[in-house]
């Protein structure tokens, strides 16, 4: 295993981490009823998930999909 490949996962294993934070923060908001929040935790997780490459999605657990699922991503 390469150096390149290393970083590679240590990027999507960071970005997924980052994932889960801002889908965590975003339900936070709506249970506040913080609307601008919201809006732009919607904007930043939907910019990490297009971030994140393919191999590192197959790291997403069912639970990871759920509450993004009820973030209006998909």
């Amino acid at each position: 295993m390469n150096i390149d490949t290393i970083d590679m996962e240590d990027r999507g294993t960071e970005l997924l981490a980052l994932a889960r934070l801002v889908a965590f923060a975003l339900e936070s908001a709506k249970s506040l009823d913080a609307e601008v929040v919201e809006f732009c935790l919607d904007k930043a997780l939907r910019a990490v998930l297009d971030q994140i490459d393919e191999p590192s999605r197959m790291m997403l657990t069912s639970s990871d999909i759920t509450l993004m699922n009820r973030s209006a991503l998909c």
